[in-house]
């Protein structure tokens, strides 16, 4: 069995295992051979015993992998596949220690300062809309589109089937084109489900397809769906390009995509900044609303996610901060919470807890500024040919070197 079978087959198991004490797979999805596949490797390996296997997996590395690229990126997938394990094994991680370990980033808290520059910025943007202040403008703004339940299932399962279509096309038109290649894309289908802990979640398929499916649970307004469907086409796109790098070269990692690594830094950061990789006008009101809007609520939910997983502050204090500082409704707050909660409700350890990071931090601190310079360059269609054919840029730990060429 060679380092890349091993490395498959080692992140199944640990699939399996965080699995078993989360109800999470850290498999998000898997379309390699059928005898590699996660759901055939062992579902009771101890954690000491799959520690063992990543670091002799990793030391085999250096042996194996002649492309430094592909060698630093394989490495760091371990590197956190192993920080999973000892964090569910242990729990002995500080929330920034877990944080590190998995994503390769830094914990950051952002200033109240910061908080009140984004907020200055929201109340300019806003200024001729109704409302007495700035949380009834917000409100009655969103309020205005909101909707929730069977209207938004309507809605997704008749309008935003032909949106997939648009944006697939808006895709191979802006990107593709001026790259000069493109990809098979055999579409997405949407779903509704409810009792999630997510608003939205893109389950890559395999033969180029994508499952997309969205909580009814939520009350979204338009805009926000618009903007959800731009960060959910573009996980699908970004798969399809990695299926097609896996099925080119051969690579069997490829095949897999995990979770919690620093791959979903870039992943999430993409994800964050399509609409300005396909030039989704920040003349719209609602969308450039909505862009600062979604600035202001992350920050607030990572300092809500410190305050309430390194501070040990209350579930109602954090949901009252959310609420003060990032104009949110407390039904939305409360459902943050189920996000970044140290435990689920069922009392497990919520895989999700450190997650919240990579959003904003994919886009702020690595995608959009190396996207700003490709521009002022005239270098895009490099820029996405680095980001889209090759996988091993798609990470925090290899991004800057992949874009030393920048």
């Amino acid at each position: 069995m060679d380092v890349a079978e091993r490395f498959v087959t080692i992140s199944g198991e640990a699939g399996n295992y965080t699995e078993r004490l989360t109800g999470v797979n850290i498999v998000d999805t898997y379309f390699g051979p059928d005898k590699f596949h996660p759901n055939k490797q062992s579902k009771e390996k101890a954690a000491v015993d799959l520690v063992h296997d990543i670091h002799l997996a990793y030391d085999a590395l250096r042996d194996e992998i002649d492309d430094s690229l592909r060698l630093e990126y394989m490495m760091c997938e371990l590197q956190s596949l192993n920080v999973v394990v000892n964090w569910l094994d242990r729990n002995d991680l500080s929330y920034a220690e877990l944080v590190e370990g998995l994503f390769h980033i830094s914990m950051k808290r952002f200033s109240e300062s910061e908080i009140d520059k984004s907020i200055e910025i929201l109340t300019d943007a806003m200024a001729g809309f109704p409302g007495d202040n700035l949380r009834d403008k917000v409100k009655e703004h969103f309020a205005k589109g909101s909707i929730t339940g069977e209207t938004l299932q309507s809605l997704i399962e008749d309008e935003l089937q032909q949106r997939a279509r648009e944006t697939s096309e808006e895709f191979r038109n802006k990107i593709y084109a001026i790259m000069g290649t493109s990809v098979t894309d055999n579409g997405v289908q949407y779903e509704c489900v409810s009792d999630k802990p997510w608003g939205a979640y893109n389950w890559y398929q395999g033969e180029f397809k994508s499952l997309n499916q969205f909580n009814i649970d939520r009350t979204v307004n338009r805009d926000t769906l618009r903007a959800s469907i731009y960060h959910e086409y573009e996980h699908h796109v970004s798969n399809l390009w990695r299926e097609k790098a896996f099925l080119k070269t051969g690579n069997l990692e490829l095949s897999l995509v995990p979770m919690h690594t620093g791959r979903c830094v870039i992943a999430e950061g993409t994800a964050e900044t399509a609409k300005d990789f396909l030039g989704v006008s920040e003349d719209d009101s609602g969308i450039r609303i909505l862009t600062v809007l979604t600035s202001l609520r992350q920050m607030s939910i990572i300092n809500g996610a410190i305050l309430l997983n390194d501070e040990g502050k209350s579930e109602k204090d954090v949901i009252e901060y959310m609420m003060y500082r990032g104009y949110r409704s407390r039904k939305s707050s409360e459902a943050s919470i189920e996000f970044i909660s140290p435990t689920t409700k069922e009392g497990k350890t919520n895989f999700f807890a450190p997650y919240i990071f990579t959003y904003l931090i994919g886009r702020t601190d690595y995608v959009y500024p190396t996207f700003l310079r490709a521009s002022e360059k005239d270098v895009v269609p490099e820029y996405f040919k680095t980001v889209y054919m090759n996988p091993y840029s798609g990470s925090s730990v290899t991004w800057d070197k992949a874009f030393e060429w920048l």
